[in-house]
């Protein structure tokens, strides 16, 4: 673990002879971690969902969720607590209690992305370039394809919805049409954060990073660094820079704050920011990184 505690070793693997990746990674307000792992032998994937009940804790116990032949690319958790994991064969796993798993076909290419604002509204995209949602009953198509790879989907609410991905894409939708967004850009766009209606964040490629809502944005772009995703955490905002590490945002320029492991994913509750990268999931207070190393 990072930090104080000492470091673990998640044993028996699902392959062999293998590479590990913690995809996505999440932390309640009540300190249970979640971790999407996914392991890679050179030919295919097989990954778990594995739940930390306090990785500050010396007591804390490791169970094993889920797992399957596939890769896992993305989880997001509602406030009712059902777990939503979305995987390359364009599946959603959902469950309500850790135990039991439904398991539904939602697109026919991979899914990179699953969030939601709650269980009548969860949103997952992919490969496709399609957006679906689900009204807790079904999954059905909420866009026409959009043109390229979807990597995130976030929004201040479900008529203000933004879907972003490669070739520079970013789309806005107002709860009646899907409108593309001129970036002039090629970067592949990795990251969305909303603050507000008013106040929009994406990120990618190339240093890109751009600051607006609706039709009207402004490039910040930031030189010399690669950006892969974006939280906002006891009021600042935070970046994902791959083996930079992470670090914040102050409106005008980047800030390092840690370096000490890559970090691909972000995502944060009131209590915790959790970050994601290689074989770790970190959990941060505030105050003190922690979190499993698995291999």
């Amino acid at each position: 673990m990072r930090g104080s505690s000492v470091p673990r070793v998640v044993t028996s693997p699902p392959v062999s002879d293998y590479s590990v990746t913690v995809h996505a990674a999440l932390t309640g307000d009540d300190g249970i971690l979640r971790a999407a792992v996914a392991y890679y032998d050179g030919e295919s994937f097989s990954s778990v969902v594995m739940a930390e009940s306090d990785v500050a804790d010396d007591r804390n116990v490791t169970t094993k969720l889920l797992q399957k032949s596939v890769a896992f690319n993305d989880l997001w958790r509602s406030s009712a607590g059902c777990l939503y994991v979305c995987d390359d064969s364009g599946y959603v796993h959902t469950s309500t209690n850790g135990k039991t798993w439904k398991k539904h076909q939602v697109a026919s290419a991979p899914l990179t992305v699953v969030w939601g604002f709650d269980d009548g509204n969860v949103y997952a995209a992919g490969g496709e370039g399609i957006v679906y949602r689900s009204d807790g009953k079904k999954w059905v198509k909420a866009s026409k394809p959009l043109g390229h790879a979807i990597s995130r989907v976030r929004g201040a609410a479900p008529d203000d919805l933004y879907a972003c991905g490669e070739g520079g894409l970013l789309c806005h939708h107002d709860g009646k049409s899907w409108t593309p967004v001129a970036l002039s850009s090629d970067s592949i766009l990795t990251g969305l954060l909303v603050l507000s209606a008013k106040d929009v964040l994406v990120c990618g490629s190339g240093g890109a990073l751009f600051r607006g809502a609706g039709a009207k944005w402004k490039s910040v772009r930031q030189r010399g660094v690669e950006l892969y995703d974006l939280a906002t955490f006891k009021k600042d905002i935070y970046v994902a820079a791959g083996g930079a590490g992470v670090l914040t945002f102050d409106g005008k320029r980047l800030v390092k704050v840690k370096d000490t492991f890559a970090v691909y994913r972000l995502s944060a509750s009131k209590k915790y920011l959790t970050l994601a990268g290689g074989p770790d999931a970190v959990r941060f207070d505030g105050k003190e990184w922690v979190g499993p190393t698995y291999s």
